[in-house]
């Protein structure tokens, strides 16, 4: 029983890193960028379908958050970049621009 409930989420992890992988190659940081606002919705109450988790954290004034993120991207304005490109729509591509 429990070998085969390991098989399952092996298989699971597989196909998750496979699609991972041919998601950077076609489409590079878009790729990080949707499975930011995925896990964002699916993990954070009151975060938005297209919001970013850095994006999120400026928003609703999570100060600890905010600032371990902008650590992590050595940046002290990363999340408040990422809140003002949601409210500018800069993260859209051109053509949704009009």
């Amino acid at each position: 029983m429990i070998s085969s409930i390991t098989s399952v989420f092996a298989a699971i992890g597989f196909v998750w890193v496979l699609l991972f992988v041919v998601g950077w190659i076609l489409n590079g940081v878009q790729m990080l960028v949707a499975k930011d606002q995925w896990l964002a919705t699916c993990l954070i109450p009151g975060a938005y379908a297209d919001e970013t988790i850095s994006a999120w954290a400026h928003r609703t004034h999570r100060k600890r958050t905010e600032a371990f993120i902008n650590w992590l991207f050595n940046d002290d304005l990363h999340c408040a970049k990422a809140y003002l490109s949601e409210i500018k729509h800069t993260q859209n591509p051109e053509e949704y621009m009009s």
